[in-house]
């Protein structure tokens, strides 16, 4: 399907879904502007109908009410949430029976990164193993574990510190965020736009960039 996204946004594109996929999830998780349903259509979305090579994602309303338990109203109405907060891009089907197909967006520009609380815990079982591993947790504050398929998402515990910025404990943070750096100096003015939220951080509080290279990553 040819998706047509909103401005400062794009699809992301099958070949980086595989690696994009937990940070759009932990980003979607922490959007405070959505309520709890469009969060859970979100995740349903990702993990019960996206496929994670192809990104082809067209269940029908039914189908997602009958995963989540509500009615198909209720989804719809998070749907539109989800699309008017510009996290997802819808393509109409034509046709009948045909479903609607759903991509989902990243942010064309980087915005202010807010607080430190995204880097995954050291150590654990559900520590990540390589880079494309690395992920949003799902686990509320006080609620019950994560169903058993995000087992292979890192928990995050991530304190600030004053001081002199600490490396990661996880290496494969400080291997992204100094590549991204290297392919920033080369030219790539887009080097930063997918990475996810801890590994920004890192860009920001171990200062591989000077305060000018920031202002024009977009990065405060």
């Amino acid at each position: 399907m040819e998706f047509t996204p909103p401005e400062e946004r794009r699809v992301i594109q099958a070949g980086d879904w595989e690696r994009q996929r937990w940070g759009w999830l932990e980003s979607v998780r922490r959007d405070e502007g959505l309520n709890p349903m469009a969060r859970l259509v979100a995740h349903v979305l990702v993990l019960d109908f996206a496929n994670h090579k192809t990104m082809r994602c067209d269940p029908p309303m039914w189908e997602i009410a009958d995963v989540i338990g509500c009615s198909e109203d209720t989804v719809k109405r998070a749907i539109s949430q989800l699309v008017r907060a510009r996290w997802i891009v819808r393509a109409q089907g034509v046709g009948r029976g045909i479903s609607n197909g759903y991509g989902f967006l990243t942010r064309a520009q980087i915005v202010r990164i807010k607080g430190g609380k995204s880097a995954p815990r050291k150590g654990g079982r559900n520590a990540p193993t390589s880079g494309s591993v690395m992920g949003a947790d799902l686990h509320r504050k006080g609620g019950k574990s994560a169903p058993p398929y995000n087992k292979d998402k890192p928990y995050k515990n991530h304190k600030g510190a004053g001081g002199a910025p600490k490396p990661p404990k996880n290496p494969m943070i400080a291997i992204e965020a100094d590549r991204a750096v290297r392919a920033f100096r080369d030219g790539r003015a887009d080097a930063f736009e997918t990475l996810p939220v801890w590994v920004l951080n890192h860009v920001v509080a171990a200062n591989l960039l000077t305060p000018e290279e920031r202002q024009r990553a977009g990065l405060s």
